[in-house]
């Protein structure tokens, strides 16, 4: 490992001043330690550990387990780690690592399809949700937020790591294919009486047990895109009382892989 004695260090360029930047580069931070411990135990490659003494000793095994040069372990005092980072921190334990995609032909089912969800932090929640049902597969449409900015790997705890991540640039295209590859299109979406969409429109709980299925969340202002919602199998809603309308969309996402997978 190196000790750093200065927060203008270039080899910690991918460290500093985070609030104030994301790389558009194929590299990701992970910036707790349970997700950088869980970063360090996964198949992605790290580039490097950025972290203050106390955290060296109690994961230096690990760190040397899995960098092969253990000089792109970064070690400074907890001031100068947040002088780096530009923010105060509880615990002084950061890596970088690079994104990984995976192809349509690689996926497995059950699947999410993320449909122009932007906000980051609901991105990061969406994940540990799906990570905590059994979902194999997340797409990402191109409206949405990446799932490797700072605050979606922050909120996910690290579980997009052992999902199959997609980029789809076209939702359609690739919702089509799905159907004719098998797998039943589930829209989680708000009842739309007077449309020809009531039809396919069931409660969660009528739905059932699901295998071999797509399950398609949407925009947090405006919900999945009404070409989406065409093509899907069926639109599913969750029953709610008190005159509330709506959950956020990973609470949505929770009940209705509860009554799908569960």
């Amino acid at each position: 490992m190196l000790t750093i004695d200065s927060p203008q260090d270039p080899r910690l360029a991918a460290y500093q001043l985070l609030k104030a930047k994301e790389d558009p580069s194929d590299r990701f931070i992970a910036d707790h330690e349970k997700t950088a411990i869980r970063l360090l135990n996964s198949t992605l490659r790290v580039e490097s550990v950025f972290c203050t003494p106390k955290y060296w000793e109690k994961h230096k095994d690990l760190i040397q387990s899995k960098l092969s040069d253990t000089n792109q372990c970064f070690v400074a005092d907890k001031s100068l780690f947040e002088k780096t980072i530009g923010f105060s921190v509880h615990q002084g334990f950061m890596a970088v690592g690079y994104q990984r995609w995976n192809s349509l032909s690689e996926i497995e089912s059950p699947i999410l399809l993320v449909n122009s969800i932007v906000d980051s932090e609901n991105i990061g929640s969406i994940l540990r949700t799906a990570a905590a049902f059994g979902i194999q597969s997340v797409l990402f449409d191109s409206k949405s937020a990446s799932p490797y900015l700072r605050r979606s790997v922050r909120v996910s705890m690290g579980s997009l790591f052992q999902i199959r991540l997609v980029r789809i640039p076209d939702p359609r295209e690739t919702i089509i294919s799905l159907k004719a590859s098998g797998n039943l299109i589930l829209s989680l979406s708000l009842p739309r009486e007077g449309t020809d969409l009531t039809s396919k429109t069931k409660s969660v709980y009528e739905v059932g047990k699901q295998n071999k299925f797509v399950l398609v969340v949407g925009n947090e202002a405006e919900g999945i895109e009404s070409e989406v919602l065409s093509l899907s199998d069926q639109l599913i809603y969750i029953p709610m009382k008190n005159q509330i309308d709506s959950l956020n969309v990973s609470h949505a996402l929770a009940v209705a892989l509860s009554h799908l997978l569960g």
